[in-house]
């Protein structure tokens, strides 16, 4: 099944910004993502079945090295704003 995942990341420091672009650059190396950011949050679409744990295995070492919040929504199948 394919799904989309909206990811907003707020680590809980003054240093914020590089802490969400390490988590990205780590998001973007999960192959077979479409992957689309911008200033508030990134989206990612993928098989559900595989994104799922390896979002998890990305968010468990992320909640674990630093204070931050996470929140995510999920929908099935391909949410993408198109103009």
């Amino acid at each position: 099944m394919t799904a989309t995942i909206e990811i907003s990341l707020y680590p809980l420091h003054n240093e914020y910004p590089s802490s969400v672009l390490n988590f990205l650059q780590k998001l973007k190396a999960i192959p077979d993502l479409d992957i689309q950011s911008n200033g508030m949050s990134t989206i990612v679409i993928g098989q559900f079945e595989k994104l799922w744990p390896e979002l998890g295995d990305l968010l468990t070492s992320q909640l674990s090295m630093e204070d931050s919040i996470c929140v995510l929504k999920v929908a099935q199948g391909r949410r993408e704003y198109v103009d």
